[in-house]
C-alpha cells in the first residue's frame, strides 16, 4: 500500500500506535509465580483444596468441577490457582462463554483482558476466573483483548450454576446431558434452566431427577434410589448355563450364544407382571409444575430421558424376577472382556480397487522443470507443452461388503512399491501378494435396534501391510469408515482417545503436484485431502466458526488447493484454452514446482475460473490458513517456535542473497503444512484473494463475509519470501491495484464443495 493512500488513515486515527503483534498484550509465562500463598480478595469465588490457596503451575485441561483464579499482584507478578467454586459468590461475577467467543482455555490463559479499549497494555484486569467453558470477571460486564493486533470484545453470556448432590449411596453415577460423572458432590459449570439428570447405581433402579437451576445458583439434589429386590420366580428359568458360557470358544460363538440368551430372556421378562413396579417407581413431573410449556426443548429432553430411563428400569426390575440373570450377565461380560482385549491380525484382499492418477514427465531423466518450462528463443512465444504420462499416485481400496463385520476403505500408497505395480498385483491376484490387516483389539461395535443387536462391525484399524514374497511394505495412508459407523458414539470415543501421530507428514515422492499423506493412526481428520485430476491436491474444508476481524463468523464448506498454483499446473491449465486466450507465465524464478508469480489479480482469477473455481474470499483464505487456531502465526504453538519450519520468508530466503538457491520462492510444500494440510499459507509468495479493500470497512457479515462493498484495490494475504516474521501473520491484510504484479505475489484457488467428486 502506497504512503499517499495510507496518509488519510494516519491523520484520522492518530491512536494507531499499537505494535503489529500483540506480544505486549500477553502475560509472559515467567511472570506467573509458583509456590506462594495467593492474596485474598473480597468475595472470592474459589476455595483452595485445604482452605489456603497456593499459586501453582498452569496445566490443562482443568479437572471436572474445578475453577481457576488468576490474580495480578503487580506489573510483573501474577498468581494462578485452582480449587472449588464458592457458589454464593458466583452471582457477583460476569460470565463469557469460550465456545461462543471462539476461544479455548489454553489460548486465553495468558491473555491480558481489559474493561476498556482505551487501556494501556499494563492496565489489564487484576482478577479473573476460568474454567473449561467460561471466563469470569469480578468487575466489568465487558471484556476486551488484543489478538493479532486488533481490539476484540467478548460477548457476555448468562451465568452458569452448579448442581450439588448429597447421596447415602456411595457408588452412583450421574448422566447430565450425556456426560457421565462418578459419584460427584458437585457438577460445575451447568447452564441455567431446567435440568434433568439420570442417576444410577449398582443394585438400584435408574431414575431421573429434574429441577430448575437459576443463574449463578446451586440446584440441590438428594437422590432417592429404589433398590432392586432379587426375588426371582423359580418357574422362569433360562436354558443357557454358566458352564456353557465358560466352554464356548471364540468371539463369534460367544456372540451367538449371547444372542440366544437375550432372545430367551426377552421372552421371559415380558411375562412378568409390572404392577408392583408402577406403584413404586417415581412419577414424571408435568411441565406445568415448572411453569414451562411441554414443547420447550429442556422439558422435551426431560420427557425423553424419563421415558427411556423408566423403560430401562422396568427391564432391570423384570430381569430380577428371572432366575440366574445376574450371574449370567457377569459371566458374559467377563468372557467378552477377555476375548475383545486380544489384538487381531488377519489376511484380507480388497473387494474393489480405485486408482488415482497423476501426470509426470514421460522422460523422467530430463529435469522436470526444464521440460515443463522450456520456451523458444522468442520470449513472447507460447511455452512448449511437455510430454507427460500418467501413473498411479495412490489407491483407494475397499474391503469387505456393506454392513458386514469388516466394512471399510483405505486410501494411500505402498511404501517402496510403485502404484502401477501394486495395482496390477491386486487386480491379477498375484499369489505372492498378501495383504495383512492389524486391529488394536478384537472389539467390534454393536449396533442395536429395539434392544436387538442387528450388526457387529470392526472399526479399530491401525495398520495395513503388503507382503510380496519375503518383502514387507507398509501402507502409508488412512482408514476410512462408512458414515453409519462414524456416527456411533463408541467409535467417536475411540477416535478421540487415539494419540496424535508423531510422524511428520509423508510426501508420496517429490514430483510436481505430489500428494501429502499423513501416517494416520486416526481415522477422521479435520480437513480431508483429495486428488482432483485437473485441480490438483485439494483440502475439503467443513463448515465452522472462527474469529475474523474481531467478530465470530460462520463459514460454509468449500475446497481449496493445498499449495499455491505451481508453474507446471498453470501451464497445464492454460493448455485447456485456445492459444489466443492463454495467459503468459511471467515468473522470474523458473521451476515447474515453484509457485506462479508476477501475475495480476485479473489473470489469477481468470485462471481459477478456467478450473471451475475462483480466488478465495479473504475470510475463506484466513479460515483455511488458521486451521482452527486463533493465532495468526502457525509456529506460535510449535515447541520449536521457528517460522522457518513453516514458511519461506526473509530470514531463510531474501537475506541469503541472490547467489544462493534458497533466494526467492521455493517449490511448494517444502515447508510443514498447517493442521488442515495446507502448505505455504505464510510466506513463499503472498496470495491474491477476490475481496475488495477499503480503509473504512466496518461491517462484517455473520456468515461468509465478502469484504468491502466499494474500493478499487484487492486484498492479498500471507506475506512472502521477502517479508519478515511479523508480516507472515495470516490475519494481516495487504492490498494492491488488481493490475499490479510482483515476484512476491501468487495465488491458489477455491472451489464449491458440491463441484468436487470425492
Amino acid at each position: 500500500m502506497s504512503f499517499a493512500r495510507l496518509l488519510p488513515l494516519l491523520l484520522l486515527v492518530p491512536a494507531l500506535t499499537l505494535a503489529d503483534s500483540d506480544k505486549n498484550f500477553k502475560i509472559a509465562p515467567h511472570l506467573f509465580k509458583v509456590g506462594m500463598v495467593v492474596d485474598q480478595v473480597a468475595d472470592m469465588a474459589i476455595r483452595g483444596d485445604k482452605g489456603v490457596g497456593v499459586s501453582e503451575q498452569m496445566s490443562f485441561p482443568i479437572g471436572e468441577n474445578r475453577i481457576c483464579f488468576r490474580h495480578k499482584r503487580g506489573p510483573k507478578e501474577y498468581q494462578w490457582m485452582t480449587g472449588n467454586i464458592v457458589v454464593k459468590n458466583l452471582k457477583k461475577l460476569h460470565a463469557f462463554n469460550l465456545a461462543e467467543n471462539y476461544l479455548n482455555l489454553e489460548d486465553v490463559a495468558t491473555m491480558r483482558f481489559y474493561g476498556s479499549q482505551n487501556a494501556k497494555a499494563f492496565q489489564d484486569e487484576a482478577d479473573l476466573y476460568f474454567d473449561n467453558e467460561y471466563i469470569y470477571s469480578a468487575r466489568v460486564p465487558k471484556l476486551f483483548f488484543i489478538r493479532n493486533g486488533q481490539w476484540q470484545m467478548l460477548k457476555e453470556t448468562a451465568l452458569p450454576g452448579a448442581i450439588e448432590i448429597s447421596s447415602q449411596v456411595k457408588d452412583f453415577e450421574v448422566d447430565l446431558n450425556n456426560v457421565k460423572y462418578k459419584a460427584p458432590k458437585m457438577i460445575f459449570p451447568v447452564k441455567a434452566g431446567l435440568q434433568s439428570l439420570i442417576l444410577s447405581a449398582p443394585g438400584y433402579l435408574p431414575y431421573v431427577e429434574v429441577g430448575v437451576l437459576l443463574e449463578g445458583d446451586a440446584l440441590q439434589i438428594k437422590p432417592s434410589f429404589l433398590k432392586i429386590e432379587n426375588t426371582p420366580d423359580t418357574t422362569k428359568k433360562l436354558s443357557v448355563t454358566l458352564d456353557e458360557i465358560a466352554s464356548t470358544q471364540g468371539l463369534d460363538n460367544t456372540e451367538k450364544l449371547y444372542d440366544k440368551y437375550v432372545a430367551e430372556l426377552r421372552h421371559l421378562i415380558e411375562t412378568v407382571d409390572k404392577t408392583a413396579f408402577e406403584k413404586a417407581y417415581p412419577r414424571q413431573q408435568e411441565a406445568s409444575f415448572f411453569t414451562v410449556s411441554n414443547k420447550k426443548k429442556s422439558y422435551a429432553e426431560y420427557d425423553s430421558r424419563y421415558k427411556a430411563t423408566k423403560d430401562a428400569a422396568l427391564r432391570l426390575w423384570r430381569e430380577s424376577k428371572v432366575a440366574g440373570v445376574d450371574g449370567l450377565n457377569k459371566a458374559f461380560r467377563a468372557k467378552f472382556d477377555s476375548l475383545e482385549a486380544l489384538p487381531l491380525r488377519g489376511a484380507m484382499m480388497p473387494a474393489s480397487l480405485e486408482p488415482v492418477f497423476e501426470e509426470v514427465p514421460a522422460d523422467e531423466s530430463i529435469d522436470s522443470a526444464k521440460a515443463a518450462l522450456a520456451v523458444k528463443s522468442d520470449s513472447a512465444a507460447a511455452p512448449v507443452k511437455p510430454v507427460m504420462r500418467k501413473r498411479i499416485a495412490r489407491l483407494k481400496m475397499n474391503f469387505g461388503v456393506d454392513h458386514s463385520r469388516f466394512d471399510f476403505s483405505w486410501e494411500g500408497y505402498v511404501d517402496g512399491v510403485e502404484g502401477d505395480s501394486i495395482y496390477t498385483w491386486i487386480v491379477k491376484r498375484n499369489p505372492e501378494l498378501k495383504v495383512y490387516l492389524d486391529l488394536e483389539n478384537n472389539k467390534p461395535v454393536w449396533i442395536q435396534m429395539n434392544d436387538t443387536t442387528v450388526w457387529r462391525h470392526h472399526y479399530r484399524y491401525v495398520n495395513l501391510e503388503f507382503h510380496v514374497g519375503q518383502n514387507v511394505h507398509k501402507g502409508i495412508g488412512s482408514f476410512v469408515l462408512p458414515k453409519y459407523l462414524l456416527d456411533q458414539p463408541e467409535v467417536q470415543e475411540w477416535l478421540k482417545s487415539r494419540p496424535v501421530p508423531s510422524e511428520k507428514p509423508v510426501v508420496a515422492e517429490k514430483k510436481q503436484d505430489s500428494i501429502s499423506l499423513s501416517i494416520l493412526d486416526n481415522i477422521a481428520t479435520a480437513a480431508r485431502i483429495i486428488r482432483d485430476k485437473d485441480r490438483g491436491s485439494l483440502a475439503l474444508i467443513d463448515s465452522g466458526k472462527f474469529r475474523f476481524r474481531g467478530h465470530v463468523v460462520r463459514m460454509s464448506p468449500f475446497a481449496i488447493m493445498t499449495t499455491e498454483m505451481t508453474q507446471v499446473h498453470f501451464q497445464k491449465t492454460m493448455m485447456k484454452l485456445d492459444s489466443a486466450k492463454r495467459i503468459q507465465d511471467r515468473s522470474t524464478f523458473k521451476n515447474a514446482n515453484k509457485p506462479v508469480h508476477n501475475i495480476t489479480w485479473d489473470d489469477a482469477r481468470a485462471t481459477c475460473k478456467v478450473l471451475g473455481g475462483d480466488l478465495p474470499s479473504e475470510a475463506q483464505w484466513e479460515f483455511a490458513a488458521l486451521a482452527d487456531n486463533v493465532d495468526g502465526a502457525i509456529w506460535v504453538k510449535d515447541s520449536v517456535s521457528d517460522p522457518g519450519a513453516y514458511a519461506v520468508y526473509r530470514g531463510n530466503s531474501y537475506n541469503l542473497g541472490k547467489r544462493f538457491d534458497a533466494y526467492g520462492p521455493q517449490p511448494v510444500g517444502s515447508k510443514k503444512p498447517n493442521a488442515w494440510g495446507l502448505h505455504d499459507m505464510s510466506g513463499n509468495v503472498a496470495e491474491w484473494t477476490r475481496d475488495k479493500y477499503f480503509m473504512f470497512s466496518f461491517m462484517v457479515e455473520e456468515s461468509n463475509p465478502t469484504g468491502a462493498m466499494i474500493g478499487s484495490s484487492k486484498v492479498y494475504k500471507g506475506g512472502s519470501w521477502k517479508d519478515g516474521e511479523k508480516n507472515l501473520n495470516v490475519t494481516r491484510t495487504d492490498d494492491e491495484d488488481p493490475r499490479y504484479w510482483s515476484e512476491t505475489i501468487g495465488f491458489r484457488c477455491v472451489f464449491p464443495r458440491d463441484s468436487i467428486k470425492e
